[in-house]
């Protein structure tokens, strides 16, 4: 990728998000430190952020904050699905990776992330370098402005429809940046 690889995702985020569930798939070779998610406001360029620091784990960032999730069986090259959903008033967040719920865990409860935000796939909005930028594939991106339920994300998994979402990759408004691709999807949801 280049210096400025991403996509930037045409969507209006006129209230604060309090609640949230944001989910997708993803595959990329690459070992070097990336971003796959990236939702930033004004006094706030890490406002929410799913960033892979490493092929074996996931670092979060709500606010500022970080917490580093280590999914069982996390093999880089292949297809990977994850969901991530936080409650502002209890900070709790699920994390789903292929399917399989993750020991929750707290952070900032109470907080709300700003309103008006852009969201960017595939790189950090506040450092326009080559070495955050993802390169790989990246399908079925979706966002919901509530926590989703369990059999809600098992329905996502299997590639169907979950009602009233914010983004939904089936009809994505989006500008592209730098050395991307829309390609029709080569693999297999299972």
């Amino acid at each position: 990728a280049n210096k400025k690889a991403a996509v930037e995702l045409k969507v209006s985020i006129p209230d604060p998000l309090t609640n949230f569930t944001v989910c997708m798939r993803f595959s990329s070779i690459q070992v070097k430190p990336y971003i796959l998610f990236s939702y930033s406001t004004k006094p706030n360029s890490k406002a929410f952020q799913i960033i892979k620091p490493n092929p074996s784990q996931i670092n979060l960032q709500i606010g500022g904050m970080t917490q580093i999730i280590v999914p069982r069986k996390f093999l880089t090259s292949e297809w990977q699905h994850i969901c991530v959903a936080w409650n502002s008033s209890t900070g709790l967040v699920y994390f789903w990776h292929n399917g399989e719920l993750l020991p929750r865990f707290v952070m900032k409860p109470g907080y709300q992330i700003g309103q008006n935000g852009t969201v960017f796939l595939g790189h950090n909005q506040d450092s326009w370098g080559k070495r955050e930028s993802f390169v790989g594939e990246m399908a079925d991106v979706n966002v919901w402005q509530r926590v989703l339920k369990p059999d809600e994300i098992n329905l996502v998994k299997k590639n169907n429809e979950v009602p009233n979402s914010l983004v939904s990759w089936k009809a994505l408004n989006y500008a592209i940046w730098g050395d991307i691709r829309v390609e029709e999807a080569l693999h297999q949801v299972s």
